[in-house]
């Protein structure tokens, strides 16, 4: 944990989307301290017409949603925020201003662990 889910456009290149996956991997390792062990990250692409900007079809996307154990502080969350923001920015080529982060937090009786053992049980 933790878990990353990117939606793009469908018509980036492949090597964008890769460059996006290990670079949005690291910024989560750079920012908030999580082991590169524990970080998933997976990509969807979104077809022209399944993503609706401002009333308008065909526009570029590229959004991060990260679910992360409840608990990490708000200076954590805004170092991520603003990494996953640049990330998508040097990538893809988007202004930072459209490039979409939302974080996640789940309570820690919430989330399943090795074996189905929930985080709190775990001692996390």
């Amino acid at each position: 944990m933790p878990y990353v889910t990117i939606s793009t456009s469908q018509h980036f290149p492949a090597e964008q989307k890769k460059q996006l996956l290990q670079r949005a991997s690291d910024a989560v390792v750079e920012s908030i301290g999580a082991p590169l062990a524990a970080v998933r990250v997976m990509l969807h692409d979104l077809p022209e017409t399944h993503y609706l900007n401002g009333g308008q079809f065909g526009t570029d996307a590229v959004m991060f949603v990260v679910e992360l154990i409840e608990g990490r502080t708000e200076a954590q969350k805004a170092a991520l925020i603003a990494a996953l923001s640049r990330v998508g920015n040097e990538i893809t080529g988007l202004s930072e201003e459209e490039v979409r982060v939302r974080l996640i937090d789940f309570p820690k009786t919430d989330m399943g662990m090795a074996g189905g053992i929930s985080a709190k049980a775990m001692g996390r």
